[in-house]
């Protein structure tokens, strides 16, 4: 589960410069979150966002591509929509051609809508693609993402994927729009109904857990030269106690580095204690935006 402390010294940037960011877009609200943080993007490490629409039966909205590219002038970067007519019977294939052919640094794209929380085409695209993507789920009541984050969440998981949310989460606070953004690492500690949370802290296990994330945060923070202030939470549900964490503190995000090959399955989500069934509980109980950034 854990990755050695060597392997992740050694690990490359999730993120380099200059990127080549691909927003595939439908029209919907929620999208407009994924756009924003696409700019975040480009706007500190340079390149462009090129968004995607594959054309239907319906008309197209032009008023959400009018206001995503308003957004885009306000972060001062280059974006640029192309219009692909329908090719194939699924929508996904059409990405997936798109991005194979034309080589994107990223996919940024939002979740979409599904029984599984994820629609059908954001997870066919984090099955198939070999590109990396940020997955953008956004909670039904919530509007638009801040022009200024003011605090943003990694969760920290002890797994070698974490890296993906600290390069990212560096990326967004090294922004101009939000280079004062505090950053919080979070790390989730399941406490055994036998144990009472107020005593957690004292049991042998819990203990070694917590030297353990303290270690490795102590190693990315050395990397990324950036503050980070670290959070043990201890709780019977590690994804519900995160949510109720994230309120609280008012955060604008949360990111989460997630592995392709941990997440996401159609079995593995129904499993309680699975790493899956955590991601899922997370998405559905936040109130804020949740990044997931797939490697």
């Amino acid at each position: 589960m854990y990755a050695p402390l060597e392997e992740e010294l050694l690990r490359e940037e999730w993120l380099t410069p200059v990127l080549k960011v691909f927003f595939p877009f439908t029209g919907r609200k929620d999208e407009i979150n994924a756009a924003i943080i696409a700019f975040y993007i480009v706007e500190e490490m340079g390149g462009e966002v090129v968004g995607f629409h594959v054309l239907k039966d319906k008309k197209f909205d032009q008023q959400f591509v009018d206001a995503i590219s308003s957004i885009a002038k306000e972060f001062k970067v280059n974006f640029r929509v192309l219009y692909r007519e329908r090719k194939r019977k699924d929508v996904a294939d059409d990405l997936l051609s798109e991005l194979e052919e034309n080589y994107y640094d990223l996919c940024v794209c939002s979740s979409g809508r599904g029984i599984r929380i994820f629609g059908d085409v954001a997870r066919k695209l984090i099955k198939k693609s070999k590109t990396k993507m940020i997955v953008v789920h956004t909670p039904k009541e919530y509007g638009v993402i801040p022009r200024f984050l003011t605090r943003v969440l990694i969760v920290h998981k002890n797994m070698s994927e974490d890296i993906n949310a600290y390069d990212v989460a560096m990326v967004l606070t090294r922004s101009r729009l939000s280079s004062r953004g505090e950053v919080i690492s979070v790390h989730p500690v399941r406490v055994h109904s036998s144990v009472p949370i107020d005593l957690a802290y004292v049991a042998e296990e819990v203990k070694k857990e917590e030297e353990n994330f303290i270690r490795h945060l102590g190693i990315k923070i050395k990397d990324m030269g950036m503050p980070v202030t670290p959070v043990t939470l201890y709780a019977r549900n590690g994804a519900e106690g995160l949510a109720i964490y994230a309120s609280e503190v008012k955060a604008d995000i949360i990111l989460v580095g997630v592995n392709r090959k941990r997440y996401p399955s159609r079995v593995t989500h129904m499993v309680p204690l699975s790493y899956a069934s955590f991601l899922n509980t997370l998405l559905k109980r936040s109130s804020c935006p949740v990044l997931l950034a797939f490697s």
